[in-house]
Order: structure tokens, then sequence, then C-alpha cells
């Protein structure tokens, strides 16, 4: 098993055109990721609806240590992290809102809450890893093990032991990633743009799972419970049609951008 490898750079990002279908309104959602960050840019974005000044909807950047959540082109400083918190190490995040209350989580604890009727309703793309427009401050490095998208749904309230494999898939997951596959509703429309996979995963994850097979990065979207026990499928590279994806936060206000 693998992860989505970033390079760090405005070449490497993953782009999922605009749609409604992950348009959040003013209802309930879950964001939720693993990440191990190497980059050292200025302002590297995780993911992002929009630009920094420009339709910005939704999104979470860690500039300096300090992690941002932004909504709808205002930023919320959630927590200030050592390097040692959060560089050259798994890391799992998520940020989940229940009727109007928006909590962020580290590794299962809540590290920031607020009030949240911000009505998410963007027009530009998301962008794993960059902003709409790529630019090399805004990149971010390292690797993502899966990053979930969730419509409707407040998977997290309270304090809770972080996945140690993936989802099952269900129907409010509008995307969900991993170095084997884009599923989801939107699994489909992913494009990658120099996205690699690469076999660091972390401890403890998929520790049940035996399988070894080297990943290529595939798209099977609306499909259900693929990701239970032993049952993961793998495509050797040249194995697919020609349909598949083929190849595999504290500066001033005016020095930094937010």
């Amino acid at each position: 098993m693998s992860s989505l490898r970033f390079l760090g750079n405005a070449t490497s990002y993953l782009r999922i055109p605009n749609t409604d279908a992950f348009d959040f309104g003013t209802g309930d959602f879950t964001i939720e990721w693993y990440q191990y960050q190497t980059d050292s840019n200025s302002f590297p974005r995780i993911f992002q609806v929009g630009n920094y000044g420009s339709g910005l909807s939704i999104g979470v950047s860690i500039e300096g240590g300090n992690f941002y959540y932004w909504t709808n082109n205002t930023f919320n400083l959630a927590t200030t992290l050592s390097s040692s918190n959060y560089k050259n190490k798994w890391v799992h995040f998520a940020i989940s809102r229940f009727s109007g209350v928006t909590k962020i989580f580290m590794n299962g604890v809540p590290v920031f809450t607020m009030n949240d009727a911000n009505n998410f309703n963007g027009t530009n793309d998301l962008v794993i890893s960059n902003e709409s427009t790529p630019s090399n401050g805004a990149a971010f490095g390292g690797y993502i093990t899966y990053f979930s998208w969730i419509k409707g749904t407040a998977l997290y309230t309270t304090n809770f032991s972080v996945p140690t494999n993936y989802p099952t898939l269900t129907s409010d997951y509008v995307l969900l990633l991993t170095a084997s596959e884009f599923s989801g509703t939107l699994g489909s429309s992913v494009a990658n743009t120099n996205v690699s996979t690469t076999p660091n995963l972390p401890p403890g994850f998929l520790s049940n799972n035996n399988n070894t097979s080297s990943d290529t990065i595939i798209y099977r979207p609306n499909l259900k419970n693929i990701f239970s026990d032993n049952s993961l499928v793998f495509y050797k590279p040249g194995s697919l049609p020609s349909c598949g994806v083929g190849t595999v936060r504290n500066s001033s206000m005016k020095s930094r951008k937010i």
C-alpha cells in the first residue's frame, strides 16, 4: 500500500473541477486527511477552493506553524504548531461541522471550535496541495495517505481514535482519495498533475493488511464498500484501458499571505 506524493511546487497537485456536488452550503460536513509535510514553502495549502484574495471559499494552510482555516476569504487561526508537531511526521487532521459549530481535530483531539454559519458555495475548483491557481509558495510538499470530502455528515463532535484503515465508502462521500483509487461521486473528475505514489504510510495504518502490491492511481467513482478488509483491488501499470489515469501560521499581516 502507498500514499500520494506531492513535490512541493506548482507542478504537483490534484484538481477537481468546480461542481455543486462539493458545495456544503450551511449544512454539516467533514473533511479529513492524513499528511506528512516536508516542504518549507511560505504559505502551503493542504487544500483550497479558490485563491487567496479571490473567491476563496474554504481551505486550510499551515504558515510558519500557524494552522489557518479559511472561510469565505476570512482566515481563522485554529492553532499554532511547532515544526516538531507536524513536519516530517504523520499527522491526522479533521474538520467537522455539526449544527453550525465547526471543530478542528489534530490526531483525534479538538484544537479549535467556532460557530460557523458560513455558506460554502464556491465557484472555483477544489485543489489538493495548492490553490486554484497553483504557485510554488502555496504548494504543499509531502505525502497524503487519504483525503475525504463528506457532505451532509459530521463524523466527529468529540475526541476520537484516529483511523488505521481506509473508511467504508458511503453515499455521503463526495470524494475519497487514496494512492490506489480516486472514488466517491467526483472520483472520476480528479485531474492528476505530477502526483505519484510512495510506500510511506502512517505507523500502524493498514496493519492488518499484508498486501504489498504496488499502486497505480485509478478512478473508481460511485462504488460502495470497496475498502473493507482484504478486499482492496490493485492494478498493474499498463493493465487499464486508456480511460484510466495511465501513469501514475507568525509574521505581520503585510508579509504573510493571509
